[in-house]
């Protein structure tokens, strides 16, 4: 084997491929090659190096004379071109002009894009056949993100005081124009017997029992999607089956088109669900920039105020009442929602409950029968 000819290493050279040949977090690529060059500096020969690190004689001389070629960036991996590109970047400019297109203006009978609507219409239309994982991968990369809203508050103890004051904020120094809604899903509800308030006589002997049926099997079950304005008490709900990312995202279409046009901007304040956060609501966001979404803080579901509302319709359309299938469940709350539109009432953040009488001041007071 001829003899190897390492050149002389400079300082920082030095320094540098030493501490990459003994280093034990380093890759293990950068380490051989760095082992190589510090025992030729040694004056090892290439027999004996190869030897020692597990290679051949001819890749330790390629990688000295590289070495003495490229200097400290041998001990690098080269680039590769690796697999060439599925899609061209026309066919990526296509897939965002798209996506920034309002589906309204192509003709298309929705006014939000999602991934699924996106890979059919490419692939229809344009003859782009690629995967809604790939055209996630593609609006992300190109910056599709989530806006931060503002806090309006200061630092304090609790980290998440500042966000829970925005929240209270948009209950309560609302500017004109402006709405706040509350949306959330109630469920899973099944359908099934739920117990009433009827009346049983006690004093009769034997006394009276309360009855219910047995609910035998597995019942159907379904989510109930709603959004409640505080502000004037009004409500609007929607069945599903289930709760992911494209019913929410067909949820929020509903509510787009009850909202009027007129609003300069809605607030939806919303749990922070993974089927809330999906990409489809992203593109919904860039079809509807009015919106802005305000995720509730942790532990805190008290802020969302459909939740005490949630409590009203159960009462209105489930209580004292037995169902067999989902779809009855289904025609049992459009009556209950239109009985709630006709009698609502707004809701004050802040204010006691009606039926929550405030205490007497005072200590152990005689009783009014005293």
């Amino acid at each position: 084997m001829a003899p190897v000819c390492l050149r002389h290493l400079a300082a920082d050279e030095f320094a540098t491929v030493k501490r990459l040949a003994h280093s034990q977090t380093a890759p293990a690529q950068r380490v051989q090659r760095a082992q190589v060059i510090w025992r030729a500096s040694c004056g090892e020969s290439a027999s004996a190096i190869a030897a020692r690190v597990g290679l051949d004689g001819e890749t330790v001389r390629k990688r000295i004379h590289r070495f003495n070629a490229e200097g400290l960036e041998a001990l690098k991996d080269r680039s590769r071109s690796g697999r060439p590109p599925t899609y061209s970047a026309e066919q990526t400019a296509t897939v965002i002009a798209t996506a920034l297109t309002k589906p309204e203006t192509l003709g298309l009978p929705f006014a939000a894009w999602t991934l699924d609507r996106l890979a059919a219409y490419l692939h229809e239309v344009k003859g782009i056949a690629m995967q809604r994982s790939r055209i996630d991968e593609i609006l992300l990369h190109e910056g599709l993100r989530w806006r931060k809203h503002g806090t309006w508050c200061g630092e304090r103890v609790d980290p998440a005081f500042a966000e829970k004051g925005a929240l209270e904020t948009l209950y309560t120094a609302l500017p004109a124009g402006i709405w706040v809604v509350c949306l959330d899903e109630m469920g899973p509800v099944s359908a099934k017997s739920y117990a009433g308030r009827a009346l049983v006589q006690s004093r009769t002997r034997p006394a009276e029992r309360a009855k219910q049926e047995i609910d035998y099997g597995r019942p159907a079950k379904g989510y109930v999607f709603g959004e409640f304005r505080p502000a004037t008490g009004e409500a609007f709900t929607h069945p599903y089956p289930g709760r992911g990312g494209a019913h929410w995202v067909d949820f929020l279409e509903h509510v787009e088109t009850w909202i009027p046009s007129t609003t300069e901007r809605v607030y939806a304040i919303m749990a922070n669900l993974g089927s809330h956060r999906t990409t489809d609501v992203l593109l919904f966001l860039l079809a509807h920039p009015r919106w802005e979404m305000v995720c509730q803080p942790k532990y805190a579901a008290y802020l969302n105020l459909i939740e005490p509302w949630w409590k009203i319709l159960r009462s209105l359309a489930l209580v004292g009442r037995r169902f067999e299938t989902w779809d009855e469940i289904s025609d049992a709350i459009h009556p209950s929602m239109i009985y709630w539109n006709a009698h609502r009432h707004l809701f004050v953040w802040g204010k006691r409950r009606r039926h929550r009488p405030r205490r007497s001041p005072g200590i152990a007071l005689l009783p009014r029968a005293a």
